[in-house]
């Protein structure tokens, strides 16, 4: 059965992933336990590049959010300083036409550092809470999911208040990071069956042995494979 606990914006980022050991010391079935094995290696390598793709694809998010963060006010600092360095580079040789030029890029500065750092606290709260509520999960704590419930809602509502464009943004974020997921689940799920009804047929018995990975800001239970009796 698969199972997913939802968090948003988050920041980094994923379990370690390694295969599950198992005894084949004086074992009959040598040729079902490596099986297994090759399985686990594949699914754990599926994985991992599920996770990298998923990260990938929320550093984008969080970029696009940024921007969206920053609005019209930052973006027009930001265009108008660097005409002012333009200036600056043409009007090498009027000092006073410098001297202007450098007082107003100062204040520019002045005004976009505000900008941003005010941007940097608000992003910084957010992401804390959601390294809080990880944190909870990694650990194991995994029973009580409405502090994760209530992150989340309170980043949607912060997005939702900004714009539409969060709104988009966070809709296609969302659609794709589901497929990947799904993806990775539905193929590694189907590897695991595979391998437990071959190994059956070796005297093996085996059954998917599950483990919680973080894709993005997704926890999702993935299927590798444990011998339970030969």
């Amino acid at each position: 059965m698969k199972k997913v606990l939802s968090i948003l914006f988050a920041a980094a980022l994923f379990l370690g992933l390694g295969s599950p050991a198992f005894a084949a010391e004086d074992n009959e079935n040598p040729e079902a336990l490596l099986l297994i094995e090759k399985t686990n290696k594949a699914i754990d390598e599926k994985i991992e590049k599920a996770v990298e793709k998923a990260n990938k694809l929320q550093a984008d998010y969080v970029l696009d959010i940024r921007k969206i963060e920053e609005g019209d006010q930052v973006i027009k600092l930001k265009e108008d300083r660097e005409k002012v360095l333009s200036d600056l580079e043409v009007s090498k040789n009027d000092l006073k036409k410098q001297e202007e030029l450098k007082q107003k890029l100062t204040e520019m500065e002045e005004k976009l550092n505000d900008q941003e750092t005010k941007i940097n606290s608000r992003m910084a709260e957010i992401q804390q809470e959601i390294d809080e509520a990880t944190a909870q999960i990694g650990s194991g704590e995994v029973k009580d999911t409405k502090r994760l419930d209530e992150k989340m809602e309170k980043l949607n509502n912060h997005l939702n208040e900004k714009s539409d464009k969060y709104q988009e943004k966070t809709e296609k974020f969302t659609k794709d990071l589901d497929k990947i997921i799904a993806d990775v689940y539905e193929e590694t799920l189907k590897m695991s069956n595979e391998t437990i009804k071959k190994a059956a047929e070796k005297g093996v018995q085996a059954e998917c042995s599950w483990k919680l990975v973080r894709f993005a800001d997704k926890w999702v239970w993935i299927d590798p494979i444990r011998v339970v009796g030969c």
